[in-house]
């Protein structure tokens, strides 16, 4: 069943709009930091971005992150949370010797993790290059429902959005 959302439905511009603030915070951050980013959003398909599903996954995926750093002894130096129409999302600065690391411990996160699939956590490296899943020799993400490639079934439309936001509220109320 659907959970009962917020009717905060967000457009293509605030998207784009949230997009162009994000890279812009994560610039200002890696200037003055110097140091690696983790930057995390949920992918939530739908125009409404913020919902109790979204909120979930989250809180969860910050809980995973820290976790993560504290059992690799990397320090967090500083992190930023927004919650707003566009989803929840955060950049962490962690003190890392190398973001490759810091990556593959963020994969760990979207692969085993039970929301992990519905995480996004981007690395950007000091340089400021966003380490990819592809340049890590990693398949794509798979779909929620039948496990093809997810850009693939999202940019098709394959499924119809109460099906993809019922298996979302089946994975986030089962906690």
């Amino acid at each position: 069943m659907i959970e009962n959302v917020s009717k905060s439905a967000v457009n293509l511009f605030d998207i784009l709009t949230n997009k162009e603030a994000r890279v812009s915070r994560q610039q200002e951050w890696l200037k003055s930091h110097s140091l690696p980013l983790i930057s995390f959003s949920i992918n939530m398909p739908g125009p409404v971005k913020m919902n109790e599903s979204s909120k979930t996954i989250f809180n969860q995926g910050v809980d995973a992150i820290g976790e993560a750093c504290r059992e690799n002894g990397w320090s967090i130096i500083t992190r930023q949370i927004l919650q707003q129409k566009t989803g929840p999302e955060a950049i962490f600065v962690v003190d890392v010797p190398f973001a490759l690391d810091l990556k593959r411990s963020m994969i760990k996160i979207e692969h085993n993790h039970p929301l992990g699939r519905l995480m996004d956590l981007d690395v950007i490296s000091n340089d400021g290059k966003t380490i990819s899943r592809k340049g890590q020799m990693l398949d794509s993400r798979k779909c929620l429902l039948c496990e093809e490639n997810a850009m693939v079934c999202s940019r098709s439309r394959r499924h119809p959005l109460p099906s993809l936001l019922n298996k979302i509220y089946e994975m986030t109320s089962n906690d």
